[in-house]
């Protein structure tokens, strides 16, 4: 019981530092305060009826990350939360948090242990504003004046204007090679 109140006391100090500062990305819409899937398919809306109003097509780019909290890698978090100026003592308890855990598998025969370096633990409050700070950092990377990115939780939709569909396919193709997308771990 203990440790859940630790959690809970830990993610909500953290989010607090966060949201005060301005430094989440308004982009994303999951695990996020008084916003929804609506408020993401709000803007995506208006971003598009932008384009038309001036004649543009928009291409649409879906991504969606499996088993988003198995794969929040614990060192890209204790990155981002650094870039964040984290409090020290909020970043030295969640790299606590993260150090020495351990999955162990039990069979009849024999019992397997090995350390684990990613995900967020079973049942963990702290697991979807940890997936949050690990996202911004892609939410910020530096896309073209013709490219919004948005988020609702694993869910990443890039969104290009252009002319053309020739012009949109070099666009995204440009944001991929500028932000090495293929990459981001």
């Amino acid at each position: 019981m203990g440790g859940k109140v630790l959690e809970k006391l830990l993610i909500n100090r953290i989010m607090h530092h966060l949201y005060s500062n301005n430094l989440m990305n308004p982009n994303q819409y999951g695990f996020t305060p008084k916003k929804s899937t609506t408020d993401a398919t709000l803007a995506v809306k208006e971003y598009i009826e932008e384009g038309l109003r001036r004649g543009h097509i928009t291409i649409l780019i879906s991504l969606d990350v499996q088993g988003t909290l198995d794969a929040a890698w614990w060192p890209s978090i204790l990155h981002n939360l650094k870039i964040l100026d984290c409090p020290k003592n909020l970043y030295n308890l969640t790299r606590s948090y993260f150090s020495d855990r351990t999955e162990t598998l039990h069979t009849y025969s024999i019992q397997i242990e090995r350390d684990i370096t990613k995900g967020c633990p079973q049942g963990s409050c702290c697991g979807p504003a940890f997936w949050n700070i690990k996202y911004n950092s892609l939410l910020n990377l530096h896309y073209g004046k013709r490219t919004k990115a948005i988020t609702f939780a694993d869910d990443l939709l890039i969104a290009v204007r252009a002319e053309n569909v020739q012009e949109g396919d070099n666009i995204a193709n440009r944001n991929k090679q500028n932000n090495k997308l293929g990459e981001i771990k």
